[in-house]
């Protein structure tokens, strides 16, 4: 039977959290390394995580089930593609059963494939797409990817009108100009889904990563025009998830902000190993296969991130990061824009 926290519990542990006096709630869990696309501007290389190295299944659902029994709300599951390895729905049917609320990150390429595991067992599908037309295969290195994933959200959704289904659009130089971007808001609005328009990324994980992601990066200035664009579309009534306030910070400049988000979400990598955000792929905390999951949620590194450490970082562009720090540092009105998940869109008439 599933055990799922009620809304007090949920609160509480919230409320721990943020306060730094308990551990993180929402575990974060790139399933497999492996990858289908060929995305230029990806930051995870294999020189420093190996494909081949990843937790058993049974690790895996051992992993969701100790989480749980910590008091884990949420689950992440993303990679690499999530949807590449062979027990996906074994392991999203377990972490349903065990009570995990689910959100999975994909590129979307089999999601036909995997229509049955997806659809009963993840409570919120998030697509990556980044260009209105298959622009978007060229961007991802998917041949079809574009039109796979408008027939696959069609699908979900005549399957299931209720489903969450979020598109995330990296703001790219190759998507950062207003005419894409209302193309991308209607496709949506089409569709019936919501969107999230997510800053480039870049904290990557190493030098050379960094070096790759300047050829895909846009400037400050493409990115204030492009986020000038997205309020204005939003403030249309276009599905857009950004809030205000991060809209706001990108039109500024790169986000100033005191992080918490190292005191809601765990990070595990597909190897087992429990990541410092500051040192991604560097300095793991632990591994999960070689040290029991409660020995490393007293961690004196994650207190640490919990801490003025973590609080002093602002290195990260990412929406997710900006607006939970943004709404733990009194600031609510990205929750106003957060509502909008309880009461998914439908497509647009004609």
């Amino acid at each position: 039977m599933r055990n799922r926290a009620n809304v007090l519990q949920v609160a509480r542990r919230v409320a721990s959290a943020r306060l730094g006096r308990g551990h993180p709630i929402y575990l974060v869990h790139a399933l497999t390394a492996r990858c289908n696309a060929r995305c230029g501007f990806c930051a995870w290389n294999p020189d420093f995580y190996d494909p081949r190295q990843q937790l058993s299944t049974d690790a895996i659902k051992r992993l969701y089930s100790d989480a749980r029994r910590e008091g884990f709300v949420g689950l992440s599951v993303w990679g690499g593609e999530p949807l590449v390895h062979p027990d996906f729905g074994e392991i999203a049917r377990h972490a349903h059963d065990v009570g995990l609320v689910t959100h999975m990150v994909t590129n979307g390429f089999l999601l036909d494939r995997k229509m049955d595991a997806v659809i009963p067992y993840v409570d919120r599908v998030c697509i990556s797409l980044d260009h209105p037309s298959r622009t978007h295969d060229e961007i991802r290195g998917i041949r079809g990817l574009f039109d796979k994933i408008v027939a696959a959200t069609r699908e979900i959704k005549r399957r299931d009108p209720n489903k969450q289904i979020v598109f995330i659009c990296t703001l790219l130089r190759q998507n950062a100009d207003a005419e894409t971007l209302r193309s991308m808001a209607e496709l949506m609005a089409d569709l019936g889904v919501l969107g999230v328009f997510n800053g480039f990324r870049q904290e990557a994980a190493s030098d050379h990563a960094s070096a790759k992601l300047d050829a895909w990066a846009p400037s400050q200035e493409q990115l204030a025009e492009a986020f000038v664009t997205l309020a204005a579309l939003k403030r249309r009534g276009f599905p857009i998830l950004d809030s205000y306030t991060y809209m706001s910070m990108m039109i500024q400049g790169p986000p100033v902000y005191r992080c918490h988000w190292p005191k809601f979400m765990l990070p595990v990598e597909a190897n087992g190993d429990v990541v410092d955000c500051m040192h991604w792929g560097t300095r793991p905390i632990g591994n999960v296969e070689r040290t029991p999951f409660a020995e490393i949620l007293k961690s004196q590194r994650l207190s640490d991130l919990a801490g003025d450490a973590g609080e002093q970082c602002h290195k990260c562009v990412s929406i997710h990061r900006v607006e939970i720090s943004e709404v733990s540092s009194g600031n609510f009105e990205p929750l106003l824009s957060w509502s909008m998940l309880r009461n998914p869109p439908q497509p647009r008439a004609g």
